[in-house]
């Protein structure tokens, strides 16, 4: 076996034959690496004809004039071959030496151990512990913390339009119901528009505190993923919205005027009336362009088998349009059509502690119904010792 430079187009054409294929692991995500600053290898290894084994790796921080270099999502491989994964790696940490090295980065696509909805291991399910052992014995250690998501939330496509629905939750159900009633609309965002995207997201990111993509980095998925990437908005038809409210006005105000006589239920409706009232009066606070009000916005990939949502971000004071669950339902109605397996809500970073700020992501995915999936986490491996303990000193300080 022998490693090989692969070109582009067939390095896509080779990845799609794997089972644990990600968009990570394509030339697509290469060329925004590269455009990004990074320098971008495709890689396989070839038993006699045939790539039985590949990799993007791109070239990240430098430390004492040497590199790091990372396989994100890992390898293209079949993990569960000991001898295979030995030969490939043994054959990459020879190139990454030759390339001036010292480690090697991976974070492999296949679950850990199955779990459920609530994040409980699957009595009997299935595992890769074995895959790990492997690793650890060629000399791979497990990183202190994950550069990428560990835990996703995924729902499997494996049903009908209505049967996948009606499996939501009753408040996610609920949601997205009202949403469609007050004319809340989902579109497709073109590079020219993008410029929306970014406006949600950075409120979004200042609001919680974390750092946000530049637009630059969203304007390069665009072009380099084309067809495969989508940024969709959810955006409220402010004259829909207005419609429905009177009709609903209207129809409470013939319940009214139809009771005679003062009890419960006519101060019901009256409650009912003033309220739709204020509504219509709050309209005016509304930021309306262009007789709508962008609300919420979210960015997915489709590859493989698998719609992925990546990047999202709303407006906290509109969050009650519901235009978030709006959003996935479409992606998920999509996907449903167009026979993907299954929609991957990604990252989760916390499901066990309520307490925990982040706790809200997982309840928001979970009202989706699916199954919580966890990586096998980063793990890292050296060429060169002692630049990977100097290294490691500069991180602990």
């Amino acid at each position: 076996m022998e490693l090989v430079h692969i070109e582009e187009n067939e390095f896509n054409e080779v990845a799609k034959t794997f089972s644990c294929k990600n968009f990570f692991q394509t030339s697509y995500m290469g060329e925004s690496l590269n455009q990004r600053g990074k320098k971008v290898y495709y890689l396989g290894l070839k038993d006699k004809e045939k790539i039985v084994a590949a990799s993007l790796l791109y070239e990240s921080n430098k430390f004492l004039g040497k590199k790091i270099f990372v396989a994100l999502k890992g390898y293209l491989i079949d993990y569960q071959n000991a001898e295979l994964l030995k030969i490939f790696t043994t054959k990459l940490l020879e190139f990454i030496k030759r390339n001036n090295g010292f480690q090697l980065v991976i974070d492999p696509y296949i679950i850990e151990i199955q779990r459920d909805i609530n994040g409980n291991i699957v009595n009997g399910g299935q595992n890769n512990y074995q895959v790990i052992e492997n690793l650890k014995h060629l000399g791979f250690i497990k990183s202190k913390y994950d550069t990428q998501v560990k835990y996703n939330f995924c729902l499997n496509l494996n049903k009908s339009e209505d049967e996948i629905f009606s499996d939501f939750k009753a408040t996610t159900r609920n949601i997205i119901n009202k949403a469609i009633r007050e004319g809340v609309e989902i579109v497709n965002l073109k590079k020219e528009d993008l410029n929306q995207f970014k406006e949600i997201t950075a409120d979004t990111c200042k609001r919680r505190g974390f750092t946000d993509k530049t637009i630059e980095y969203y304007q390069s998925m665009y072009d380099c993923f084309k067809d495969l990437v989508v940024f969709k908005l959810a955006r409220l038809n402010v004259s829909k919205y207005l419609e429905y409210l009177n009709a609903v006005k209207k129809d409470y105000q013939e319940k009214y005027d139809k009771i005679k006589s003062n009890n419960k239920k006519k101060e019901n409706y009256l409650f009912e009336i003033n309220n739709i009232e204020k509504k219509i009066e709050k309209i005016k606070c509304l930021p309306i362009k262009d007789g709508y009000v962008n609300l919420s916005a979210a960015m997915f990939i489709l590859y493989g088998d698998e719609t992925i949502y990546l990047f999202s971000g709303s407006y906290d004071n509109l969050n009650e349009f519901g235009g978030q669950y709006l959003i996935q339902w479409d992606i998920i109605k999509y996907a449903i059509k167009n026979g993907y397996k299954r929609h991957n809500f990604f990252g989760i970073y916390n499901f066990t502690d309520p307490k925990n700020k982040e706790y809200g992501i997982y309840l928001f995915k979970k009202g989706f119904n699916g199954y919580v999936e966890e990586l096998l986490g980063e793990y890292y491996i050296c060429t060169n010792t002692l630049t990977s303990k100097l290294y490691k000193l500069k991180q602990k300080l």
